[in-house]
């Protein structure tokens, strides 16, 4: 990696801001600005403005965008975003990985240029398999230690659980401990104080109070949700001198974390002795509790924070030729040769979480013509784990139209937009898979209007389903496909989607689109697309269903 001999300037642009938003909420979505601001000068646009004009004053050496979510909800019109190419554009993907907004993040990076993807965790990788097609690196979260240290208060509260009472379905270890624990040991639950500012609830405590409420904690806990995956608390009850109680986790191993060590995992009865076990011996106790402070001060503080400062100095020193890369998740970056297959990290295998693995093997049912009803039992027992986890309502949707429903598919597919759109029409950005999906709905059920509308929306999307599906509905005969790659897969420009089917082989589309045309009465179309599918097995022989990406 290049040191770097000076501060660079970059210009961090951000969606406006929620007005509605608590500040515990917009203090967390804009913390990372702070921190960048430790190594670089640091210029915030979060008003429409022309690109041009403000490069010409700023100068900056590179942008940073921030990603769409409820703190900052509306993207900003950019006027001239086409000029200085030259000029390298990131994303930091700074919002939930199962976030209902990430279709509005998504469609900005083919928009705005943006050729590299920060991601804080392995989650958004987990969750949207088509993130695989770009340059990904991933990079920790971290705390402000000004406010996460040791306090040295006295420690009068043996148990601290946070939040203990939010969202009970997304955080079961947290609601299972919440509801055991107080009956061992003594226990204090803070009730979360709302993300919204008519949703405040009394005696909120933030930044300092909530960092000196941890530390007077012998043991405050911290969830990795059910999708498996660190959170900020994390790091801010061991940085405040607490002794962290985490779920077994490899995500937190990940980070260095170790049971027994700098921390204690576990659930139910094994974790309840291990915290008997620690209370009684001081000198255990300190020695963990002295490990975790140090684990988070020397790795995951603001100003260790130097990944996307670090990645700037190496993508400025690479020559024809040559790309970026990380050195695993967390790691340094490195300038290597060019490869047509070369890995964006050392070791490039993305472990599945929970979500991920019902959420691929709901897939692989789909497109292998597996038992569905099963699949759509798991899924809608998934999509109960937070309210607005959209997947699941994709394939769901797929599943009905499979069984002829296009009028529960209709519901499925829609359904993310609509909530969205509810709030704000800003907000109600139609994924391009939920696009294609809708316009072959649009063809089925004979809606003109839908379709016009539908075929609109695709114009700033491009994506290799839509493309499919306005072949299927347009073309008068289907005839050989292999002059058109553009049907074959992505092609670059096109729109990232957060939906697990979409980007398939060819071939299994196509056996795809067979089944469900019988299943709505369009045989003779269904027919057509067997011939075909029959004549390309012929020429070249069976394709994989899995897609390479997912």
């Amino acid at each position: 990696m290049t040191v770097a001999t000076q501060r660079r300037r970059v210009l961090c642009v951000l969606p406006q801001l929620n007005a509605t938003a608590a500040p515990v909420l917009t203090n967390v979505v804009d913390e990372w600005i702070y921190a960048l601001a430790h190594h670089c000068e640091v210029s915030v646009v979060d008003r429409d403005f022309d690109f041009k004009a403000v490069c010409d004053e700023l100068q900056p050496d590179f942008v940073i965008f921030s990603a769409v979510h409820s703190g900052r909800p509306l993207r900003l019109n950019i006027t001239n975003i086409d000029t200085y190419p030259e000029i390298p554009r990131a994303l930091y993907f700074n919002c939930d990985p199962h976030d209902p907004m990430r279709p509005l993040t998504l469609s900005a990076v083919t928009e705005y240029g943006i050729d590299t993807i920060f991601c804080f965790g392995l989650e958004h990788l987990q969750h949207m398999p088509e993130l695989s097609q770009f340059t990904c690196f991933v990079i920790p979260k971290f705390i402000d230690p000004e406010i996460f240290h040791d306090y040295n208060l006295e420690k009068i509260i043996p148990v601290n659980i946070m939040s203990g009472h939010l969202f009970p379905s997304f955080y079961p270890w947290r609601a299972k401990l919440t509801h055991e624990v107080q009956h061992l040991f003594p226990t204090l639950i803070y009730t979360h104080p709302g993300y919204s500012l008519q949703d405040r609830r009394p005696f909120e405590i933030r930044d300092a109070k909530y960092a000196q409420l941890i530390s007077q904690s012998y043991f405050s806990a911290a969830d990795t949700t059910r999708l498996d995956y660190v959170v900020r608390k994390h790091l801010e009850i061991p940085a405040s001198g607490t002794v962290l109680l985490a779920p077994d986790s490899d995500r937190l191993r990940e980070y260095g974390f170790a049971d027994m060590q700098n921390c204690i995992m576990g659930s139910g009865k094994e974790l309840y002795q291990k915290i008997n076990e620690v209370s009684k011996d001081l000198d255990l106790y300190s020695d963990i509790r002295r490990k975790g402070y140090e684990l988070v001060h020397s790795r995951y503080t603001r100003q260790a924070w130097t990944y996307i400062a670090d990645w700037y100095e190496c993508r400025r020193a690479v020559r024809s030729g040559e790309v970026v890369r990380q050195i695993n998740w967390f790691g340094k970056f490195e300038i290597v040769p060019m490869q047509s297959h070369s890995a964006v990290f050392v070791n490039m295998a993305i472990p599945d979480s929970p979500m991920s693995a019902v959420l691929r093997s709901a897939r692989s049912a789909i497109l292998e013509g597996g038992d569905l009803k099963e699949v759509a039992q798991t899924l809608k027992e998934l999509s109960t784990w937070i309210g607005h986890i959209a997947e699941p309502w994709i394939l769901l949707g797929i599943i009905s139209l499979l069984e002829g429903n296009a009028g529960e598919a209709a519901i499925l597919l829609s359904r993310r937009s609509n909530l969205q759109g509810s709030s704000s029409p800003a907000l109600a950005q139609i994924d391009p898979v939920e696009i294609a999906w809708l316009l072959l709905l649009s063809d089925i059920i004979g809606d003109k209007d839908l379709r016009v509308f539908l075929l609109e929306q695709a114009k700033t999307v491009p994506h290799v389903s839509i493309r499919r599906t306005k072949w299927l509905i347009e073309a008068n005969e289907l005839a050989d496909l292999s002059d058109d790659a553009s049907l074959d897969g992505p092609l670059p420009g096109d729109c990232l989607s957060i939906a697990w089917i979409g980007n398939e082989d060819l071939d299994s589309w196509l056996d795809l689109m067979a089944r469900l045309l019988r299943a709505n009465n369009r045989h003779e179309r269904a027919l057509d697309i067997e011939g075909l599918l029959a004549m390309r097995v012929r020429s070249v022989g069976p394709t994989n269903t899995e897609a390479a990406t997912v």
